[in-house]
């Protein structure tokens, strides 16, 4: 596959103010397998009676996590044991009517899952849920602080969320400002919670309308986020984080981000079937030619680097046609004998801590693969 379209360097230098770091919460003392390290899940498919949106899984391998909406019982989490596939708690995180969760993920440590979740039917993602995975409680739900808006609009939805390396802050991304039935105004912006203070502290302008997703990497320096506009670089290595870079968008949609292991490559990609691979130390960025015409989603990467694995959501189906794809990175072409098929409306994919199972949300069930 022709892979190489265009390249572009990281643009300018803009100065925007927040803060960051506080000190994470708990530690969880992790079960692992015979070696050492955390357990393959055990292949199966684990039936969630209820519309799953996002999955995690615990660093230890043995839990994970799946945001799900209860149309009469509202926003759960629910957790299922990858070795038995029980369900083993449901923790509820909003009773309103239609309410409903959105992306989710694990603290390093293992000791808290944080989602974020809508309160009514029809309401956009607006609260941010702490639960302590210990007891499979809710410790904090804390909603979104207001934003500069211009009259006559409603504060944008949350996006997005990713845990420092530390698990001291979790930054949240949040879209413009809206009104009812109309795009969204400039002023997406990322926030910085403490799950110390159990509250927001700082929240960071970005350029565009709308925020994906928020990656990493694991020297807790830098974030990464990406707007309908650019792909940005934040400086998080101080207490006042700044945005340090940014590239115009390539693909003409919000992407899914996903870096590298060694944090010296990140990828994105989008709604049109196209991509992008960021070489991070020349911070140059090769366009990547991978499913025309297809929905591209939950990017993420092998732990030697040498895969990035996605599903792809067939837009030209009606029963919901979807598969996983596997990305040769050194060449940036599709490797069929390794895609995953015979798939329908995958909404969420997870790599294990194993790096070797693949947990996938399918219809109302969770899919436990071994790859």
């Amino acid at each position: 596959m022709n892979s190489l379209v265009s390249t572009a360097r990281w643009l300018g230098s803009l100065a925007v103010a927040g803060a960051l770091l506080l000190t994470g919460s708990g530690s969880a003392g992790a079960a692992t397998g015979t070696s050492g390290g955390p357990v393959p899940g055990v292949p199966q498919t684990v039936e969630l009676d209820s519309s799953p949106a996002s999955v995690a899984v615990s660093p230890d391998g043995h839990k994970a996590y799946v945001a799900v909406k209860d149309t009469t019982k509202g926003a759960k989490v629910k957790v299922v044991d990858t070795q038995s596939g029980a369900i083993t708690a449901v923790v509820t995180l909003s009773t309103g009517l239609g309410a409903g969760p959105g992306p989710l993920a694990v603290s390093p440590d293992g000791s808290r899952v944080y989602v974020l979740f809508s309160t009514a039917r029809k309401a956009p993602l607006s609260s941010l849920g702490a639960i302590d995975t210990a007891t499979d409680t809710v410790v904090s739900s804390t909603e979104a602080p207001d934003q500069p808006r211009p009259d006559g609009t409603f504060p944008g939805a949350l996006t997005s969320l990713a845990v420092s390396p530390d698990g001291a802050t979790v930054y949240v991304g949040q879209d413009g400002p809206a009104r009812y039935h109309r795009p969204a105004e400039p002023g997406a912006r990322v926030l910085s919670f403490s799950p110390q203070q159990q509250a927001y502290t700082t929240a960071v302008p970005v350029p565009g309308h709308y925020l994906g997703s928020i990656v990493t990497p694991p020297n807790g320096d830098t974030a990464y986020t990406a707007t309908d506009e650019n792909l940005v670089r934040l400086d998080t290595s101080t207490a006042t984080p700044t945005v340090t870079g940014t590239t115009a968008a390539p693909i003409g949609a919000v992407p899914s981000l996903a870096l590298s292991p060694d944090a010296t490559r990140l990828y994105g990609v989008g709604n049109n079937g196209t991509g992008y691979a960021v070489d991070l130390a020349t911070d140059t960025l090769t366009t990547l030619d991978i499913a025309p015409g297809q929905w591209l989603q939950n990017p993420t990467v092998s732990a030697d680097g040498t895969r990035l694995h996605l599903v792809q959501q067939d837009l030209t189906s009606s029963d919901g046609k979807a598969s996983v794809l596997a990305l040769d990175t050194a060449t940036n072409t599709l490797v069929p004998t390794e895609e995953i098929t015979g798939l329908a409306w995958v909404t969420a994919l997870a790599l294990g801590p194993d790096t070797h199972t693949f947990y996938l949300t399918v219809n109302s069930t969770l899919r436990i693969l071994a790859h």
